[in-house]
């Protein structure tokens, strides 16, 4: 000890940062799990309700005309579900899952059924399955009362009211050739704006379609996005989505947009995807790239993308939104805890001002419920837990000044629980 001498100890300043949410998603690259935006906050994804158990090894599930089938790849059969869904009504023999199932009036205003499949259209008529559009098949859509399909560049459409009947005559059925070699195949066909739009592998031909005797004009528009993904095509809110290999996109009528914040680096592009659309939002069924499937979900009035984790092997979407797991149907909630499943949110590269390093000593969340929050920073990582409110000091300051956080629910409080904000206390040297 040098006597004589002061120990100089510097002035700390405590300082805050709060952060919102959409803060969070717009700046520090947010990502939700079994979370998904509510107003000002998150709270938790949908849910489940157990529906009906499935015929024998049945994983797939469709909905035409308030109609549930149930689809068993193993056995290549598709069963029609009687009214209180005990057992199949009728049971049809498949070669493939059809890509869609239609329901279509004929002019006596009774429902016939009608398969897409990979090759060719049938007709699903008492238990009987007869192919009615022969090499027809590929992808299709109701439009104008007719099925329309397509294969290659060539579009195939039936007689009106009658989806037997392909037959090439005036008012009848027929085809016409669009070829677009810069475009590429269509992949999907889409009902939208009182045309039909065909989705190809680099762009979208409209087609206008006028009058019994079939008047087409169609316009080719060239996509400057990517390259189309199958099956991906839906309705979101006004728009149409997709995906791309660059990303998921809302079409117009007129142009794309490249959505931000759409989550799309987190799917297994190249597995299978299954598009729906349900009350204005759009759904898919994915394959994660780190593991196992979800529902993919982008609500339009929020613009935000999030994933329900609950481990669905299949969609389909009619009255309700339906998803197989198990060997059972389930109807989509509000709200729901998956099983063995927290949900949380992550954000990165948090920082508290442009100078050096602070010390990080509390955070507190603004909301509902209880939370754990993680932070990392290049010093180290720190975990606290607690009430929504509430100022949680860390054990120890924690230094840096580009930190991570991870914020969970605690699964006793997650259906109440609510996430509006997180609010820092951070000191830094008055140098």
């Amino acid at each position: 000890m040098i006597f004589g001498s002061s120990l100089q100890v510097p002035d700390e300043k405590t300082k805050f940062l709060r952060l919102t949410a959409k803060e969070l998603l717009q700046s520090y690259n947010r990502r939700t799990y079994h979370l998904r935006e509510d107003g000002d906050g998150l709270v938790a994804a949908e849910g489940e309700e157990e529906f009906f158990k499935l015929p024998q090894s049945s994983t797939g599930i469709a909905v035409a005309g308030g109609k549930i089938f149930a689809h068993e790849p193993a056995r290549k059969r598709l069963h029609a579900m009687n009214a209180d869904f005990s057992a199949p009504e009728v049971t049809y023999n498949l070669t493939f899952e059809p890509y869609r199932l239609f329901c279509f009036f004929d002019k006596e205003g009774v429902a016939q059924y009608y398969g897409v499949m990979r090759q060719h259209v049938y007709n699903y008529i008492g238990s009987s399955t007869v192919r009615v559009g022969e090499g027809k098949g590929g992808c299709g859509a109701l439009f104008r009362e007719r099925i329309f399909t397509a294969s290659g560049n060539r579009v195939y459409y039936c007689k009106t009211f009658d989806g037997s009947d392909w037959s090439e005559a005036r008012y009848g059925g027929g085809y016409l050739e669009l070829p677009a070699e810069e475009l590429g195949d269509i992949l999907a066909m889409q009902p939208y704006k009182d045309k039909l739009y065909l989705f190809r592998k680099h762009g979208i031909t409209s087609l206008r379609v006028l009058g019994d005797e079939i008047n087409f004009k169609a316009v080719h528009m060239p996509m400057k996005c990517g390259k189309l993904i199958a099956n991906t095509v839906a309705l979101c809110g006004e728009n149409v989505g997709y995906f791309t290999d660059t990303g998921f996109h809302l079409f117009n009528g007129a142009v794309s947009t490249c959505v931000p914040h759409s989550r799309f680096d987190e799917i297994e592009l190249t597995k299978f995807i299954k598009a729906i659309s349900y009350c204005g939002k759009y759904y898919a069924f994915v394959r994660r790239k780190e593991g196992g499937t979800a529902i993919y979900c982008y609500d339009p009035e929020q613009g935000e993308a999030h994933f329900i984790e609950n481990g669905a092997a299949d969609i389909a979407s009619g009255d309700e939104l339906y998803f197989t797991r198990g060997g059972y149907a389930y109807k989509m909630t509000e709200k729901g805890i998956p099983q063995n499943f927290t949900p949380y949110f992550t954000a990165e590269k948090i920082a508290f001002g442009i100078s050096g390093e602070k010390m990080l000593r509390s955070i507190a969340v603004e909301g509902e419920g209880t939370f754990y929050i993680t932070v990392t920073s290049n010093r180290g990582t720190r975990t606290v837990r607690g009430t929504a409110n509430e100022a949680l000091k860390l054990r120890s300051p924690l230094r840096g000044n580009g930190f991570a956080v991870k914020i969970g629910v605690e699964p006793a409080s997650a259906l109440q629980a609510r996430f509006c904000a997180v609010l820092f206390r951070f000191t830094e040297e008055d140098e």
